[in-house]
């Protein structure tokens, strides 16, 4: 698996009520990105389209949560990270 690194260690702060939006393939390739998403990625949009998702996966995100996210997406559902439901295992 890719490695993440570096964690700058500076949090960023979400703005309630504006969410992070992706949509990727099946291959896991973004092919969307919000304007929201872009600002917290540290990526541009250009950088972001047709790159593997885990470009901005979280090193410290536990293997459940990513591997429960991908057993939805390859039933062609929506996945929504930050919910309950998602960060249970967290």
């Amino acid at each position: 698996m890719k490695q993440n690194l570096p964690v700058t260690g500076q949090e960023t702060k979400l703005v309630d009520g504006v969410p992070l939006v992706s949509t990727t393939n099946i291959k896991g390739q973004i092919t969307y990105v919000n304007d929201a998403f872009i600002e917290v990625s540290g990526f541009s949009e250009d950088e972001l389209l047709g790159q593997p998702h885990n470009i901005v996966r979280h090193p410290d995100m536990p293997p459940a949560v990513f591997e429960q996210m991908w057993q939805t997406i390859r039933q062609a559902k929506p996945w929504m990270g930050g919910c309950k439901e998602s960060l249970q295992e967290w």
